[in-house]
């Protein structure tokens, strides 16, 4: 009786401590999110008609702007989900130099889709690119909302600013479900 008492009491043991490793905060082990200081400037659609993917094969594009700041987004492809496609940032030439980073998060909104970040790759030519791929949405819903973030720095001076638009859009459906 005294062997299986041990066994049960290590077993026991064994449990909790796997359940509180399980429940422990893991978090603070990852690295702390960039902490951007600089200006953060707001873009918004240059037309009420800024939808840059009406069907699988539109390449239309959509440009977003305040003052002399402007970015086209253009999805090129076949956009739906799970299906890679290119996505295109095309800045102004006075920005092309200055521009140092861009990124996309696609995100439903009222709907946890995780997270669909993208780091979108500078060019030759001062705009950034990058492959993408949507996830499928449980419910079959398929608008989405591109949030898209450019950082230029400033000429001379040092100081960056942030360039961010939203810019909704319905993806086509998935072919015969979630292919």
């Amino acid at each position: 009786m005294q062997k299986s008492s041990r066994w049960w009491l290590a077993s026991v043991l064994v449990v909790l401590l796997l359940g509180g490793v399980l429940l422990l905060d893991f978090s603070s082990l990852r690295a702390p999110p960039a902490v951007f200081s600089g200006v953060v400037v707001h873009l918004s659609p240059s037309s009420s008609n800024c939808q840059p993917v009406v069907s699988a094969q539109a390449q239309a594009g959509c440009t977003l702007q305040n003052g002399t700041r402007a970015i086209t987004l253009k999805m090129v492809g076949d956009v739906r989900p799970l299906r890679p496609f290119e996505l295109r940032l095309i800045l102004p030439e006075t920005a092309h130099a200055q521009a140092v980073e861009a990124s996309v998060d696609f995100v439903m909104v009222g709907m946890d889709m995780g997270i669909n970040r993208y780091t979108l790759l500078k060019q030759a030519d001062g705009n950034f690119v990058g492959k993408v791929i949507l996830p499928v949405c449980s419910i079959g819903r398929s608008d989405w909302v591109a949030k898209l973030s450019v950082v230029v720095g400033l000429s001379g001076s040092g100081a960056q600013e942030m360039w961010m638009a939203d810019v909704p859009f319905t993806a086509e459906a998935s072919v015969g479900g979630h292919d």
